[in-house]
């Protein structure tokens, strides 16, 4: 029979490698999340030329499992104040539409307007278009794992 010691010794393990386990899931099950941090456009030379599409610049890239080809939604948190009681002000979240990602570098990416909502759908806003600030987030849940070398220091390898 094993000592009350060696139990609540064994038991402390076992709880630490489940949270362990548990966080490690849980960090990995989360979208990645960034922000559109810069938006450039090109000049037209003449009003013949046709207007270039927007560059949107997110501080999302490879390490957060970002592709060329993916699809981020972007949203802005909108402070709403309680003004039947002047209490807390409460946050809500607008969905205004998607970047196509077409460039990736490690931690930055840039993309072009893929869709955009209705502004009749959303609420009445000072500027409705994507703007710097606000949040994108990729629409694939897991993000890949590091990348690690090819030999590793494990003997059962």
């Amino acid at each position: 029979m094993k000592k009350p010691s060696q139990l609540t010794e064994e038991l402390v393990v076992k709880t630490i490698f489940l949270l362990t386990l548990l966080s490690t899931l849980t960090l990995n099950s989360f979208a990645a999340t960034g922000s559109i941090i810069q938006v450039t456009r090109r000049l037209r030379m003449s009003a013949l030329e046709a207007q270039s599409p927007k560059n949107y610049f997110i501080d999302l890239g490879e390490r957060n499992g970002l592709k060329s080809g993916d699809v981020v939604e972007v949203y802005r948190m909108i402070p709403v104040m309680n003004q039947l009681t002047g209490g807390a002000w409460h946050l809500m979240k607008v969905t205004l539409g998607e970047i196509k990602i077409y460039m990736v570098g490690e931690s930055t990416a840039v993309g072009h307007l893929e869709s955009d909502r209705d502004l009749s759908t959303i609420p009445v806003q000072d500027y409705p278009n994507f703007m710097l600030g606000d949040q994108v987030e990729m629409k694939t849940a897991m993000a890949p794992l590091p990348k690690t070398s090819e030999k590793s220091s494990l003997p059962f390898q």
